[in-house]
């Protein structure tokens, strides 16, 4: 098996075990909190999420791109870029406290929760940081087994909470904060480590680094946003309840990501290693047709599943997940083709597509939650995710001369490659990660 293609099993295993863990406290959590406190413990950890993935400043990814390219970062530029990080959490920490008010509609219950949510950014950020020293490794076990990991003991929590009656928007949202945390402990054995072999010839200058996370972190700021705008403004623009009915199907529609968020990940690190724009654009294909296949299986699931396991007061969920698994679906070919893009040194390009479709998911959020709540949200969802991908896929076009379709169907040699990676053969496989 191809190390590109263990890469992906070893993410998407993860990724899986965290989806599981994720649905199975999913009922547990709208039953015992109902849609209003569901809706409550989405407000209090949006924030946490939007920050988290904001104040990176671009630094992991960059770590990432500069390790996989066998140049490596020095040690005085990694203790650098952990003490920035921790700034930029207590900064982050000390915003949410003074927000809080505004983002719980001046509710001070929630607003506490708020609260407490963010005091785990900046733990949060050295989690990541860790993570993408071990991306750039390609020590993808490590990255599944951290996604596992904090989703299991999530999981583990709520269950034990909810049998004894302590499950309440408050113990849920310290669960919450806290969960991923624990997952980071596996990433501890990297400290002190260098690569076992094809040693670096020597560290990339703090200086690029720089410029590659700057171009790169405004896109993260805006992808971020982009996921989670709609979560932070439902309540102000609507209710809870909407809130809680709509966080619930995201809940179950960003199980069809898992296989492109894994994908997209072990690709970078690839990529950056090594360009091959045949190899980028069969990954996003076939990324494309299993995400198809599990977005069916979802919708199919949902229509009984979701009132069955949720209450009948979470059947409003079922046409918001089928309208934001379309948005999966359309928006897959770019998100491939946008980490190709971060791999090929145009971060700033992404940047601009995000921007793009982060201003046409905040105007529907505006026109259409007030009216629709949680099926306007999805619909503002679906324009962004559009806009995104077929943005990546122009650049590429004007920028590398690639073609649009090649990047969309399926081609009789595909599924013959993907099968014919599995197979153990001599030597490191084709993909170059």
């Amino acid at each position: 098996m191809s190390r590109l293609l263990r890469g992906i099993v070893s993410t998407t295993a993860g990724g899986g075990v965290a989806l599981a863990a994720g649905l199975a406290a999913a009922p547990l959590l709208a039953q015992a909190l109902g849609p209003g406190g569901r809706g409550e413990l989405a407000a209090a950890t949006a924030p946490l999420m939007l920050a988290t993935g904001a104040l990176t400043l671009g630094l992991p990814e960059a770590v990432t791109h500069f390790t996989a390219r066998r140049s490596g970062i020095g040690r005085r530029t990694a203790l650098a870029i952990f003490w920035i990080l921790l700034a930029a959490g207590l900064a982050g920490t000390a915003a949410i406290l003074v927000l809080a008010p505004a983002l719980s509609a001046g509710d001070p219950g929630l607003a506490l929760l708020v609260s407490l949510a963010g005091a785990a950014i900046a733990p949060s950020l050295s989690v990541g940081l860790l993570r993408g020293v071990a991306a750039g490794r390609h020590r993808w076990r490590l990255v599944g087994l951290e996604k596992a990991s904090g989703a299991l003991l999530r999981l583990g929590a709520i269950a034990a909470l909810a049998a004894a009656g302590e499950l309440t928007p408050l113990s849920a949202t310290v669960v919450f904060a806290a969960s991923p945390l624990a997952g980071g402990l596996v990433y501890l054995g990297l400290l002190g480590r260098s690569p076992a072999r094809n040693a670096p010839p020597g560290p990339a200058a703090p200086a690029d680094l720089a410029r590659y996370a700057s171009a790169l972190w405004p896109g993260l700021v805006v992808g971020i946003a982009l996921s989670r705008a709609d979560q932070l403004l439902i309540v102000p623009l609507s209710d809870t309840e909407q809130l809680g009915i709509y966080a619930v199907a995201v809940t179950i529609a960003d199980a069809a990501l898992v296989f492109n968020a894994a994908v997209r990940d072990v690709v970078f690190a690839a990529e950056s290693a090594r360009n091959d724009d045949a190899r980028l654009q069969r990954a996003a294909r076939l990324s494309t047709a299993v995400t198809l296949l599990g977005a069916v299986a979802l919708l199919a699931a949902s229509a009984w599943a979701v009132p069955f396991l949720f209450g009948p007061g979470f059947a409003p969920a079922v046409p918001v997940i089928a309208l934001l698994l379309l948005g999966v679906v359309l928006g897959n070919p770019g998100s491939v083709a946008g980490a190709g893009l971060n791999a090929r040194g145009r971060p700033g390009l992404r940047s601009l597509s995000l921007v793009l479709a982060l201003a046409a998911n905040l105007v529907l959020l505006l026109l259409l939650v007030p009216a629709l709540g949680a099926v306007g949200a999805a619909l503002a969802k679906v324009a962004g995710n559009i806009v995104a991908g077929n943005t990546n896929l122009l650049w590429l076009r004007l920028f590398h001369g690639q073609r649009i379709r090649d990047y969309v169907g399926l081609r009789r040699g595909d599924l013959r490659t993907g099968v014919a990676a599995t197979a153990p053969r001599a030597g490191v496989g084709t993909g170059g990660a």
